[in-house]
């Protein structure tokens, strides 16, 4: 008990700055948690502005590689 008084003379005061900071604290998340949502829409935004872009183009034709089909082996009795 008696350590706790040492600790926290003017327990009134305490609980004010407590309140300061615990406001100041709010404060500045509150602008980090603004400068995510303003982000996350920015990417909301861009994603559906190219959805809308890619769905106007024109069809592609698909090209793939293909491999061309081995050659036949021929045998040398065959050859005459």
């Amino acid at each position: 008990m008696r350590l706790s008084r040492r600790l926290s003379p003017h327990a009134g005061h305490s609980a004010r700055r407590l309140f300061r900071r615990l406001d100041k604290v709010a404060g500045d998340l509150n602008i980090l948690l603004i400068a995510i949502a303003v982000g996350l829409a920015t990417l909301d935004m861009t994603f559906l502005l190219t959805q809308k872009i890619v769905e106007r183009l024109p069809r592609v034709t698909r090209v793939v590689h293909v491999e061309a089909p081995a050659q036949p082996v021929i045998a040398a009795s065959q050859l005459r």
